[in-house]
């Protein structure tokens, strides 16, 4: 079989200093307690390898004070990747918990240009997903922060400034925000547009989009969690209309159903995808 691999895969730098960070910790402490508060990335293989390490994901974060509450006196907190809430760092650390944050540096960023925002008394449009932790963390900020979510109505009668501060979530398709973008400016048209989507994730979607046009089957890869990996399965069945386009976790999704009469196929990954697991999935299809 003729495969067709998209560049870059594998992960991103923020994906890589998160893991990184936290399996320098485990090295450094080997008998501490190290409790992650929510996926550190969305992929179940990375949680599972962190778990193999005795790094353990909690995965119910809603009730964030009986969470704490439950965990053992110096035992290490990490924050994702993904961005948190300030009042959840600050009651673990009066909880004598040892705090970790990880948060991505283009998250980070993105959340201090918010806050620079709302402290010279401006409103923010932030364009991202419903309950996604990067949202969550935007959204908290400030009573002034407005989601708007794609595919919903928007209430401009919110906004009370004219030139708002627009911002949207890293990982969002790079395609649907050159629409939500329009829309927005058609109400407000002295908004100051941020298009904060990391290079990442949209040289990732560039390169989906750019999959020869003669591949008849499609396999992205990644976390059923992640946005980014949403995204380029959403970005491959818009722009390539006539390919069959599936999203796997790895080698044991892959249904060899899906691959009957397909000679030409194309590989990608999101940016919280462990390479070997791409790699694993392409040695298979070329050896058919």
């Amino acid at each position: 079989m003729k495969v067709y691999v998209t560049n870059p895969h594998g992960y991103c730098l923020g994906v890589i200093n998160a893991i990184s960070e936290v399996t320098k910790l485990r090295k450094n402490n080997p008998t501490s307690k190290i409790y992650i508060f929510g996926m550190l990335v969305h992929n179940k293989d990375v949680k599972d390898y962190l778990e193999n390490k005795d790094i353990i994901t909690i995965s119910d974060t809603s009730d964030y004070k009986s969470v704490i509450d439950s965990l053992e006196k110096d035992s290490f907190l990490v924050f994702t990747a993904h961005g948190h809430q300030k009042e959840i760092e600050d009651y673990a650390l009066s909880k004598d918990l040892k705090v970790i944050d990880t948060t991505c540096p283009r998250v980070k960023e993105n959340l201090n240009l918010i806050i620079k925002e709302l402290n010279e008394g401006n409103d923010v449009i932030y364009i991202g997903k419903n309950n996604h932790p990067e949202t969550i963390a935007a959204l908290s900020l400030g009573k002034n922060v407005y989601l708007y979510e794609q595919g919903k109505d928007f209430d401009y009668n919110q906004i009370k400034v004219d030139a708002p501060l627009v911002i949207n979530q890293t990982t969002l398709s790079h395609l649907d925000l050159i629409d939500i973008h329009k829309d927005i400016i058609s109400h407000l048209n002295k908004a100051k547009i941020v298009d904060e989507i990391c290079d990442a994730t949209k040289v990732r979607q560039i390169a989906v989009k750019n999959i020869p046009n003669d591949v008849s089957l499609i396999i992205i890869v990644g976390g059923k969690e992640s946005s980014n990996t949403l995204k380029l399965y959403e970005i491959a069945k818009k722009t390539h209309p006539n390919a069959k386009v599936i999203k796997i976790l790895n080698i044991t999704e892959l249904n060899k159903n899906d691959l009957l009469g397909h000679n030409y196929v194309a590989v990608a990954s999101g940016t919280s995808t462990p390479i070997e697991v791409t790699n694993k999935i392409i040695s298979y299809l070329k050896l058919i």
